[in-house]
């Protein structure tokens, strides 16, 4: 197993998924920001979304969110498993939380937490907020820790993974797929760099059900600090492939929420040392209403 200042299959997959959740999740936000801004939490929205993610051919992860969300305040949770052959070759269980505030300035992380256990051992990291504005870090095993912790300002505008996912929250004028969101995962800094390619319409494939137009874009995983010498120098050589996202829009699913449109990220592919993957999303709901459909083989 690499050390966790290089990124694993788990990071890039966690990366992904950071990827898929942005979109959906900063558009339920800023619908809940409208429509009570007095933080009462009497517009509070619970978001359920599972993806799959076949390799090969083989569903080889299972992942899901589930978010509460308020006009001020967030949390969410998240866990994956490895399924099938995968689950036989590398079996792995991981879960994640995050608590924070949502500020003019955008999300504000006071505590996260994430936690792996499988063939490669436990691991876990949890990192809070102090009164200096840094990140008290812990972590099993201390790898990739830096002893003197990354400084307030290093840290500063940095969210965590599960945050990410709602980062664009407050800018409710851009698209879908012009946005940079810098992430501090308690180890390493990097930024996930979104780009718009093209439009298209997607057809049903697999256990993707969604069918009509979509976004496709690009996201680039951007190593910044926290990565080892050699990590940066394979990748100077052998520059990490973005990510592709197709990203659909629901003009009726949000209620009450203005002019803000509901994006749901649909379809994903990635690469990674292992394995081509491609995953997609195959339940959502919004405070128990189902937006899509399951697949029918």
């Amino acid at each position: 197993m690499t050390s966790f200042a290089r990124p694993s299959l788990r990071t890039l997959l966690t990366a992904g998924f950071i990827c898929f959740s942005a979109p959906f999740l900063a558009t339920a936000v800023s619908a809940q920001g409208s429509s009570n801004a007095d933080g009462t939490g009497e517009s509070a929205h619970e978001v359920d979304l599972t993806f799959e993610i076949y390799g090969g051919g083989l569903h080889i992860v299972s992942f899901g969110t589930q978010a509460t969300l308020t006009p001020e305040r967030y949390e969410i949770a998240a866990q994956f498993q490895t399924e099938g052959v995968a689950d036989t070759l590398f079996h792995g269980r991981g879960s994640s939380t995050a608590q924070g505030l949502l500020t003019p300035a955008g999300p504000r992380l006071l505590n996260y937490s994430q936690e792996y256990d499988g063939r490669f051992g436990e691991r876990s990291i949890t990192m809070a907020l102090d009164e200096s504005g840094r990140y008290n870090v812990a972590a099993k095993p201390e790898d990739g820790i830096h002893k003197q912790g990354f400084s307030a300002s290093r840290v500063q505008g940095k969210v965590d993974p599960l945050t990410a996912s709602i980062f664009t929250a407050i800018n409710a004028t851009a698209s879908p797929c012009s946005q940079t969101i810098p992430v501090f995962d308690g180890r390493r800094i990097f930024n996930l760099k979104f780009k718009e390619l093209d439009e298209t319409e997607l057809q049903p494939i697999g256990a993707g059900a969604y069918a009509g137009p979509a976004w496709r874009c690009s996201v680039l995983y951007d190593p910044v600090a926290g990565f080892t010498r050699e990590f940066l120098v394979e990748r100077a050589k052998n520059p990490l492939p973005p990510f592709t996202v197709w990203l659909a829009r629901f003009e009726e699913q949000m209620g009450p929420s203005g002019n803000q449109p509901l994006v749901l990220p649909v379809r994903m592919m990635f690469e990674t040392s292992i394995v081509n993957a491609i995953a997609h999303l195959t339940t959502a709901e919004v405070d128990g209403k189902a937006l899509i459909q399951p697949a029918i083989n």
